[in-house]
């Protein structure tokens, strides 16, 4: 059964995010689109809520997706064909969007260095772009390596 639990939002006072999730059992939860605002999980990710109150919960199997998030000072909205245009050549997944940010779910098997690539050349279509990860760093900035 699908159904929406919330996650905390890191660097926010208590704030959650409503994510989309598939129950497996008691407090474990299979991701099923990458959220927009939650960092450390992507779609397909399965994690246990270690705090149903504050959202908090940690990754105990990755799904084999990155979450790519892109948000510029223009309305990202208006470029959205074109860029999941682009993104396709990586199997990407748009799995939400506001007016100026937008997230996509990417096979990680597509490799590093052609998610990047794509993102670049997404990126041109932009006046102020800014991307990034949202399971592939650590708070410290430090690779988290689970794709290994």
């Amino acid at each position: 059964m699908n159904n929406h639990i919330n996650l905390r939002v890191e660097g926010s006072e208590g704030g959650t995010q409503p994510v989309e999730v598939e129950s497996i059992s008691s407090n474990v939860y299979r991701i099923l689109y990458s959220p927009g605002f939650v960092e450390d999980v992507a779609a397909g990710d399965i994690i246990r809520v270690t705090d149903e109150e504050t959202g908090a919960f940690e990754v105990i199997e990755y799904g084999g997706n990155v979450s790519v998030k892109i948000s510029d000072t223009s309305l990202i909205i208006e470029k959205l064909s074109k860029i999941d245009q682009i993104l396709s050549k990586v199997n990407a997944r748009r799995d939400g969007n506001l007016e100026h940010v937008a997230v996509w779910t990417i096979p990680a098997e597509s490799g590093f260095e052609a998610i990047e690539t794509s993102i670049a050349k997404a990126c041109e279509l932009l006046e102020e772009p800014v991307w990034w990860y949202g399971n592939v760093y650590d708070s410290q900035n430090n690779p988290i390596n689970w794709w290994r």
